[in-house]
């Protein structure tokens, strides 16, 4: 996308361009719209994913067209090593802030951000939806993995980039929440390129996490479902479910690049202890693992946390048609490895394939297919029928500014 980049100057003052020294300068690949000064940076960004869900066979769910996500962002920096983020969404038409933080950048081996933010946790957390290579993230991630929360982090990395770490304290209540009681959820994150200098292009671009959470919380189970990316609900806790004890949650992933070919992997556990109704307490565990595989047909190179940006652009006149993507991914849950069913219902597992092609007209629009194929270890019950898999086709169209 072409920027529009405005120069700020005092009134008073002729306008100048900044100095490389000072501030971060867009690069070749930013996206959004910049105002810079002499010590200040403004971009104003954001993302809208429109999509149409398509059960087929006797499965769950309706056929449905919706407004997944729409974000707006206005992200900077000020006085050279100060960062600010205001980070707000209409998802399905609902308004609510997502990011409010600020962040001290005055040691590259050791920022601080306070604010409300993204948990450092699982690497498929942390990207962003707009980079997403399938239109849902794994099922044990996007219902098991600390998300937004307010609290505060020290991170940073190396001059070689051979590690990055994150440590922080949460509420742990998640985003736009008031806490209810004492407990922290304390959080810690690693990552390492052992090969990050290594001349071998196999082995170069290979990344290994882990991500550690625990903490005691004061949380409502009470009719908390969790469901698949098209929002088909295969667990759910029944009314008046509290936890009043110590969750733990840790995980492990793996990331690797070889120019068009991707690999992603990542196994998550957790445990939330003493959840109870009337006089009886439970333990929920949970735990589940996927592994993922993209391969671009149309030759460009697969980077770690950047967009696509096709070697011909989509122009039909001119025979163009941008940059294609082939996408898989398998994964296995289990729900539930002690009887919940005294205060829960559906299954206690689901194994689920998705297969899809990504097509990027240019590096603002995308548009994804997904194919996803659900086995549940029992019936689920929805709209009181029973089912015991699940076949959808989920479209996306997404722009990005």
């Amino acid at each position: 996308m072409k920027q529009l980049i405005i120069l700020l100057g005092i009134i008073t003052t002729p306008f100048y361009v900044v100095a490389q020294d000072t501030i971060p300068k867009p690069g070749s690949y930013d996206e959004g719209y910049f105002f810079i000064g002499p010590d200040d940076l403004l971009k104003f960004k954001g993302y809208a994913q429109f999509d149409g869900y398509f059960p087929a066979g006797n499965t769950p769910g309706v056929s449905e067209f919706l407004i997944r996500r729409a974000r707006l962002a206005a992200t900077g920096y000020f006085q050279k090593k100060f960062r600010y983020m205001l980070y707000a969404s209409f998802d399905k038409g609902k308004p609510a802030l997502n990011e409010a933080f600020l962040e001290a950048r005055h040691l590259a081996f050791a920022k601080l951000r306070v604010g409300q933010f993204k948990v450092p946790f699982s690497q498929s957390n942390l990207r962003s939806s707009s980079q997403l290579d399938f239109i849902g993230r794994p099922f044990i991630i996007e219902n098991f993995s600390p998300s937004y929360d307010i609290g505060a982090i020290v991170f940073g990395n190396d001059k070689q980039k051979r590690f990055d770490y994150a440590i922080g304290i949460f509420n742990g209540q998640g985003a736009n929440k008031r806490e209810n009681n004492n407990g922290k959820l304390m959080v810690g994150r690693l990552v390492i390129a052992p090969f990050i200098s290594s001349n071998i292009d196999g082995i170069k671009k290979l990344y290994l996490g882990g991500s550690f959470a625990h903490g005691r919380q004061k949380k409502d189970f009470a009719k908390l479902d969790y469901t698949t990316a098209s929002g088909v609900p295969v667990f759910s806790f029944t009314n008046s479910i509290m936890q009043e004890g110590r969750t733990t949650i840790y995980g492990y992933d793996l990331e690797w690049y070889i120019k068009s070919f991707s690999v992603k992997g990542e196994y998550l556990n957790y445990n939330a202890k003493n959840l109870y109704k009337s006089n009886s307490g439970f333990n929920h565990s949970s735990d589940g693992y996927y592994i993922a595989a993209t391969f671009l047909l149309t030759g460009e190179e697969k980077k770690r946390n950047d967009f696509i940006k096709p070697q011909k652009e989509f122009e039909l006149n001119k025979g163009r048609w941008g940059a294609l993507e082939l996408t898989a991914r398998y994964e296995k849950t289990n729900l539930s490895r002690t009887n919940l069913s005294a205060i829960a219902k559906g299954t206690d597992g689901l194994a689920s394939f998705t297969g899809g092609v990504n097509w990027y007209l240019n590096d603002d629009v995308k548009v994804v297919m997904n194919y996803s194929y659900y086995k549940f270890n029992q019936k689920i019950i929805v709209d009181d029928k029973p089912f015991l898999k699940n076949n959808i086709l989920l479209l996306r169209v997404q722009y990005q500014f």
